[in-house]
């Protein structure tokens, strides 16, 4: 029974350190009031989407902090100089994530990207 809630932690860790790169961008934008894109002015709704990245900021770390907390235990009872391991395991796949998704689509999820939204930076 401990080796199949270990093997399903694992694929769940996995699971969770692939998508984590999609969760962090919505949650940026959401948090920050661009759900619906840099390109849209939300008005009103921006309060909703605060709201909203809030929870999906909750339900994301409620997702990602017990399974590395339990991964971490197991492998700091193996062997002290283990722990690192899920938490550069998580660094790697998060990255894997970004490339699967793309570095262009990542970073536009965070406001860059955009030509008019660049000059308009600049222009500042």
């Amino acid at each position: 029974m401990k080796t199949i809630k270990t093997v399903i932690s694992i694929i769940w860790f996995f699971f969770i350190s692939i998508s984590s790169p999609l969760w962090v961008g919505c949650i940026y934008m959401d948090i920050t009031g661009h759900s619906k894109g840099y390109a849209y002015d939300m008005g009103s709704e921006a309060d909703i989407a605060v709201f909203l990245g809030i929870i999906l900021l909750l339900l994301w770390l409620l997702a990602v902090v017990p399974v590395t907390v339990s991964l971490c235990k197991k492998c700091y009872c193996k062997k002290k100089s283990l722990i690192w391991i899920p938490l550069l395991a998580f660094a790697g796949l998060f990255v894997v994530g970004i490339c699967i998704i793309g570095w262009n689509e990542f970073i536009k999820l965070f406001g860059y990207g955009y030509p008019w939204l660049t000059d308009r930076v600049q222009g500042m």
